[in-house]
């Protein structure tokens, strides 16, 4: 469970010694381990019987291929995510914000408290993926009482209650060299915990 929550700033201990985290994240990364072993598996099997078919079949066949590649690949990227998760989870407290979720036209955002200036928001994009979007039934659980780690200019792992829908969120500034990362309105502590989670923070 998780126990007195700091609502704004950087007080509290590291979400990762508040009981419950580490399992609840160990739970994340092996459901996503064994996601990403069962498309190899499946890539693999899929390509043997490939070669075993007529030539007529192999079309269809290398575009269920593909197909499972993609999804392939995106669950490798999720795992290889992990390692963010958990130096965002040893940096940061836990924080409770509920009402935080907005939704339009099928875009999500999470709007969470600056750390360094409380009364101002910040708003996080979450990635639908391809062919969905969002509405607020599927986000439901994060609106009514979301947990979250990090911090909202740079990066942040939410959670449902019960620590559950453990996902990691980031703004494209703070790890993205194409673009320029965060300069002004960072507090000396803001920049050095942005640093330790490997985000990128302007001198």
């Amino acid at each position: 469970m998780i126990t007195n929550p700091s609502k704004h700033g950087f007080d509290g201990p590291p979400a990762w010694d508040t009981p419950g985290t580490p399992p609840a994240f160990l739970r994340w990364a092996a459901w996503r381990l064994v996601k990403a072993i069962g498309l190899v598996a499946l890539w693999w099997g899929a390509l043997y019987v490939t070669l075993l078919l007529p030539v007529a079949a192999v079309v269809p066949m290398v575009l269920v291929l593909f197909g499972i590649m993609y999804a392939m690949v995106l669950a490798l990227g999720r795992l290889a995510r992990g390692w963010r998760i958990w130096r965002i989870l040893t940096v940061y407290p836990w924080r409770q914000q509920p009402g935080a979720v907005r939704v339009n036209k099928g875009n999500a955002v999470f709007v969470l408290p600056d750390p360094d200036r409380p009364e101002t928001t910040v708003s996080l994009k979450v990635n639908a993926g391809l062919f969905r979007s969002w509405t607020y039934a599927a986000l439901k659980g994060y609106d009514e009482e979301l947990w979250y780690a990090g911090d909202p200019r740079f990066a942040c792992v939410v959670a449902k209650p019960g620590l559950r829908g453990l996902a990691c969120l980031a703004q494209p500034t703070a790890y993205d060299y194409r673009t320029s990362p965060r300069r002004k309105g960072l507090s000396p502590e803001a920049r050095r915990r942005a640093r330790a989670i490997g985000a990128r923070v302007a001198d």
